[in-house]
């Protein structure tokens, strides 16, 4: 790489590739017409000298004019002459530094690898009739030959094209790959940075790439016969001529084995390394890319599963790794290859582990205790807590059918139906509806799910809906009884009938209740006797051990679960989730001040939670909720310093950064504004309300073209944003006027 670097820089970029290119066709070349000359049972020595002696020549020609064509005499200010050569050989002068496009320069440096494959053939086929009109003029002007040894050029001519364009043209191809490896990955990530998600360029199917070593083998093994056959037709046979034709067969299939092998561990290696920094949460960009269809499908889905990841992320605060499930798409591709099978069940089985979290955040007054346990590296079962709209929480305990691959894409696809779900409605039923819909419109398995949902309100009224799932279980500490809550509905994802059959109902928690949620892993547990751990057994230990705080209650459930199992281990998945609401001064003080501003008593609410916060300093709860009242009455200045305070212990919370935003807007500090707004997109890109905000700030400061784009991003996330349009004209007036004063 430091010899093509080194004619990269001191040429053209183009002149480095064809170089290697070319070194290759003089290798090559020389091989095929051996090969094909191997053939020849009379004339030999005098067809070979034909070769010899006008072969170097032509080829010699051909490859001057290739390096010409392709920027060779570009230090004199002969650039190469093709138009999009000549922008790669530019880019690459300039260190790749893209200001504007970047996808279509990526779009140039992928096309090269097909043009220089196309010019490959170009070149074998120049050559070849290069050959044979001097065999022509030889033979019929010159008379240097008889026709049988024109014929028979001819022929040696056309067989060796044919071998040379299979050979020279998929050789030249892995070679391109492996030589724009580096300029392409860069400038595609730099496309992925720039905000556009597109799919990485293929050209040719793997397969056909690995079937290449086949076809190189056949050749040498019918050559090899050719050479033996001559040697019992003619009782005679140039020594040096076999070894040569060994140690070059040999040489060319090590070689292009080598590099089709470095290529495509290169690419396995570096999925390895993405999908593993996707998983860990960090930003992915590829080192290695391939232009192999099978490849580029599996790269294009890694980060399409990467920006779905990150946007899920930033838009639900409780879900910090969930979207990572679509990596098990990618998973899938990989499973075609075999040896890779264990390595990406291992991958799926830290990911599937990575999105269930292992402990949940507190929501107003209801705490949150869950334990999981799979009984296969890939379990089907999985558990939620996502917020709604109408300031609700909700909670699902599901399980997929069966195991493995296909469940856990059933259980990526069902969290982003949930999650996506959850951002309109607020009704589990509903929920359930859209959800069964979106698996039956996207999943074209057998595959289904059971799932029970709860929507709890700020006043603990708990609105529940079962679909097919085990029956939700209340325990009321007051009475020291259990309550099972249960309701009509069909499994989810195998029947669009289903959607008919979903039912809800209501109940309300109290101080001290506890809502148990659980997969049939519990009450089918099985004992070496086959006997079932059941229901009524799991009711039992839930009122012995209802005494316990929180974390040692859900222990003792599991633990007596397998106790009872013993030796036999589970045949199943096992989730538990309960839920406790816990009495919260704080969080009840924040509820009473929502109701005087449900009022307009704005000053009463900030008065009490300025009490409340003499009480609890360290709540960030009551903080937060004092500087949105503060920015309510128009105190901008209190917000700023109350928001500041609260964003230094959480930077998760985007609301924060809009209203610390807003109240900087409303002081006309535009500048510090749009920091703001910034920070609030980095958390979640589509929050329509920061855009917006962002858009107004950049028309204030005279930056017209950023404010149009901004209001039409807005426009892409909703349609019908009237303000969006109306400000994009209002946009284009002051800029359209800022210009005729000029």
């Amino acid at each position: 790489m430091r010899l093509f670097y080194f004619l990269a820089r001191y040429f053209s970029y183009t002149f480095a590739v064809a170089f290697f290119v070319s070194i290759i066709c003089i290798f090559e070349t020389i091989f095929t017409y051996m090969v094909s000359s191997s053939f020849i049972l009379s004339s030999y020595e005098k067809i070979s000298k034909f070769f010899i002696e006008w072969l170097p020549i032509v080829l010699g020609v051909t490859i001057l004019f290739h390096w010409i064509f392709s920027g060779l005499l570009t230090p004199i200010k002969i650039p190469a002459f093709m138009k999009r050569h000549r922008r790669i050989n530019a880019l690459y002068r300039a260190n790749m530094k893209v200001e504007d496009h970047p996808k279509d320069y990526y779009g140039d440096f992928s096309d090269l690898v097909m043009n220089n494959t196309t010019t490959a053939v170009l070149l074998v086929v120049f050559i070849a009739f290069a050959l044979g009109g001097i065999s022509f003029y030889k033979f019929h002007f010159l008379a240097e030959m008889t026709f049988i040894e024109f014929k028979t050029i001819i022929r040696v001519v056309v067989l060796a094209t044919i071998i040379l364009v299979l050979i020279f043209g998929m050789s030249t191809h892995i070679l391109g790959e492996f030589l724009t490896n580096d300029e392409r990955t860069r400038l595609y990530n730099e496309v992925l940075r720039r905000g556009e998600l597109i799919k990485p360029h293929a050209l040719i199917s793997v397969k056909i790439s690995l079937s290449f070593f086949i076809i190189i083998m056949v050749i040498i093994i019918f050559t090899f016969a050719a050479l033996l056959e001559r040697l019992n037709t003619l009782q005679q046979i140039n020594n040096m001529l076999v070894v040569a034709f060994i140690v070059i067969s040999v040489a060319s299939a090590l070689y292009f084995a080598r590099i089709n092998s470095n290529v495509v561990l290169r690419i396995l290696q570096d999925m390895i390394r993405v999908t593993r920094e996707i998983a860990s949460g960090r930003r992915a960009a590829f080192r290695v890319l391939s232009l192999g269809r099978e490849f580029s499908s599996i790269e294009y889905a890694l980060m399409e599963m990467a920006w779905e990841i990150d946007a899920y992320r930033r838009n639900i605060e409780a879900k910090v790794q969930e979207r990572t499930e679509e990596l098990e798409k990618a998973m899938i591709e990989l499973k075609l290859r075999d040896e890779q099978i264990q390595k990406q069940l291992d991958m799926a089985s830290v990911i599937q582990r990575s999105i269930l979290p292992a402990r949940l955040d507190d929501w107003n007054e209801l705490k949150f205790s869950v334990r999981y346990r799979a009984m296969e590296k890939i379990g089907g079962d999985f558990y939620d807590v996502f917020q709604l709209t109408d300031n609700k929480i909700g909670i699902l305990m599901a399980d997929v059918s069966g195991h493995g691959i296909p469940a856990a894409l059933v259980t990526a696809m069902a969290k982003i139906s949930f999650g996506n779900a959850g951002t309109f409605h607020s009704s589990p039923k509903r929920i359930f509806q859209e959800v069964n819909k979106n698996i039956i419109d996207h999943m074209k398995t057998q595959d289904y799910m059971t799932c029970f949902m709860v929507a709890i309100d700020d006043d603990y009224n708990v609105t529940y809906s079962n679909a097919s799932h085990q029956k939700g279980i209340l325990l009321r500490r007051v009475k020291g009884e259990i309550e099972y809550l249960d309701t009509n509905g069909l499994f989810l994802g195998a029947l669009e009938e289903a959607t008919e059959t979903y039912e809800e109902n209501t109940t309300k928690m109290e101080y001290g209740d506890r809502l148990i949620l659980y997969t049939d892993g519990i009450p089918e547990a099985q004992n070496e006797n086959k006997e079932e751990y059941s229901i009524e057994r799991f009711s039992e230990s839930i009122l012995r051990h209802r005494d316990k705080d929180l974390e040692s209650f859900t222990d003792a459930l599991l633990e007596d679960v397998n106790s009872f199992m013993g030796g036999s281990g589970p045949f199943d998945d096992i989730s538990l989730l309960v839920v406790e609401l816990v009495l919260d001064e704080a969080i009840d003080l924040i509820k009473r001040a929502r109701k005087l501003i449900n009022t307009h008593k704005y000053l009463d609410a900030i008065d009490l939670l300025e009490k409340g916060l003499e009480k609890y300093p360290d709540n960030q709860k009551i903080l937060y909720n004092l500087g949105k009242n503060y920015f309510r009455i128009n105190n901008y200045s209190k917000t700023v310093q109350i928001m500041e305070k609260y964003i230094q212990k959480d930077k998760k919370n985007k609301y924060a950064y809009y209203i610390l935003g807003a109240s900087k807007f409303q002081m006309l500090d535009y500048n510090a504004a749009i920091e703001q707004f910034n920070l609030a997109l980095f958390i979640d890109p589509n929050m329509v309300n920061a855009l917006f905000a962002l858009g107004m700030c950049y028309k204030n400061t005279g930056r017209y073209d950023d404010a149009i784009s901004i209001f039409e991003r807005v426009l892409n996330i909703d349609s019908g944003h009237k303000m969006a349009l109306f400000e994009i004209k209002q946009v284009e007036k002051l800029k359209r006027s800022d210009m005729d004063s000029l």
